[in-house]
């Protein structure tokens, strides 16, 4: 047998066609699939639309129970919408104006078909057509219900199902961004690309076991370069998961400095509204004060602290505790200097008491004449970067947001990851399919027999394909579909 026929048999097993057909888990939902679901897909309350979404095979004939179209012979095209009233088929009466869209499948979000009823908002009016479908068969569907049918019916990956909901749950445009980038596949897109890769590696490394009649050693020379790329893209993507993850959830900005710098006066500023008191007497922020604001898309959670001094009395000591809790979790540390005071120890002990994180240090009230320089700061680290500012009159405060934004790392890095991962599950999943090439690497360099480089290699094929949902334990999905919205 030659080598062009081991890959391909090998390719064959560890290949999966596309679309995805989760086979496996399709037979573990034989009865999840075979019922038609409903949900109001619209968030709770009142409001000027509603939705009501159905899924299944009884989809039409529900539709053609309860919806009465205002044109004569309806054609119920699939993808068109039909303007008509939702009766009640008992008591005949209208229960609302609605315009309706039957999604005939496998041409839908789910693949099955799919109806959705436009209605209006009231919350009495939208479970009142619930009932009624609940009444000719449906079943009120389990959150992420809908999205788990259209991941089983490979209409999308794993991967793309869960940027559907962080999609939903997007807080900045960045995240948006990257959850588009998800929904439209780029993430399954790239671990596909690796899984091939991998593959062929796999495929050598195979056939170093199975045909040792025509191939008489594995070609070592020629698989390491392919492991060490592999690696270097992987860790391109787990690289990726700390800037993504500000992206998401938000740069924790800390403001410190001593008492009566004008700390709260720029969180007010910041943020455009008054969130903290602001007075002339030293101390008077003794809880911190939060704020989240969005700089050129990117979110920020800011947090004004105690003054750092000397306590006076016990709760000011456990104001003091709280700033140094803040910083220690904190990914930037703006440190505020007053310029129109002479500068102290006291200062300087701040400034290099906080030396494990990113800082930035603003010299405030530069609307009043200077009591000292720069170059009174001594040396400081090159990536600390020196603003003046006047958080009463808002001067420098568009460059203090840009050296902000300048913190998250944007997009300088020339060998960032194109594509973003900020799911804790993919992070998890790739190191592990990193830990298995690594080994696999090691194994294959000490000359240790091809078995055990080939069970890594299988190993972190699995690892990818958890990630898209290619292989993953049945109760880690229904976990995963569970968080999502109902209607979703």
């Amino acid at each position: 047998m030659k080598v062009e026929e081991i890959n391909s048999f090998l390719q064959s097993i560890y290949l999966q066609p596309k679309p995805l057909q989760a086979t496996d888990l399709r037979k573990c939902h034989t009865v999840l699939l075979h019922d038609t679901i409903a949900a109001i897909a619209t968030p709770s309350g009142r409001g000027g639309v509603g939705i009501i979404r159905v899924s299944g095979p009884a989809a039409e004939s529900i539709a053609r129970r309860i919806f009465v179209p205002k044109q004569q012979n309806c054609s119920w095209q699939s993808h068109q919408l039909y303007h008509g009233d939702i009766i009640s088929p008992d008591s005949k009466n209208i229960l609302d104006e609605v315009l309706v869209a039957l999604m005939r499948g496998p041409h839908s979000f789910t693949g099955e078909d799919v109806l959705e009823i436009n209605c209006h908002g009231s919350p009495l009016i939208m479970q009142a057509i619930l009932s009624q479908l609940v009444q000719f068969g449906c079943r009120l569907a389990k959150p992420g219900e809908f999205s788990q049918r259209a991941f089983l019916n490979g209409r999308m990956d794993l991967s793309q199902a869960e940027a559907l909901a962080a999609l939903v749950a997007a807080q900045s445009e960045k995240a948006c961004a990257i959850s588009l980038a998800h929904l439209k596949g780029d993430l399954g897109t790239e671990i596909e690309k690796l899984r091939l890769t991998l593959i062929d590696i796999l495929a050598l490394t195979e056939a170093a076991i199975d045909f040792t009649e025509d191939i008489s050693a594995l070609d070592t020379p020629g698989i390491l370069p392919e492991i060490e790329n592999t690696i270097e893209r992987l860790q391109l993507l787990l690289d990726s998961y700390r800037k993504a993850k500000i992206y998401t959830e938000g740069l924790n900005v800390v403001i410190t400095g001593k008492p009566n710098v004008g700390k709260s006066s720029l969180l007010n500023t910041l943020t455009g509204k008054k969130r903290a008191i602001v007075t002339d007497i030293p101390g008077t922020t003794r809880d911190f004060v939060t704020g989240r604001i969005d700089i050129l898309g990117i979110p920020v959670n800011l947090v004004d602290t105690a003054g750092i001094r000397q306590p006076q009395d016990i709760i000011e000591k456990a104001g003091i505790d709280l700033v140094w809790e803040n910083l220690a979790s904190a990914d930037l540390a703006i440190i505020i200097f007053d310029g129109s005071k002479p500068l102290t120890s006291e200062d300087l002990a701040i400034f290099s008491g906080i030396v494990t994180k990113k800082r930035l240090v603003a010299i405030n009230k530069t609307d009043l004449p200077p009591a000292w320089g720069i170059n009174d700061l001594g040396q400081l680290p090159q990536d600390c970067k020196i603003l003046k500012i006047s958080a009463k009159f808002g001067m420098g405060i568009d460059e203090l947001k840009e050296a902000i934004v300048d913190n998250t790392d944007g997009d300088k890095e020339e060998n960032a990851a194109a594509v973003m991962i900020t799911s804790l599950r993919h992070k998890v999943a790739l190191e592990k399919a990193l830990g298995n090439i690594q080994s696999a690497r090691e194994s294959i360099a000490g000359g240790i027999s091809p078995e055990f480089p080939a069970f890594e290699l299988r190993q972190a094929l699995d690892d990818l394909d958890e990630i898209t949902g290619k292989k993953i334990d049945d109760a880690i999905l229904d976990k995963i579909f569970s968080s999502f919205c109902i209607g979703k």
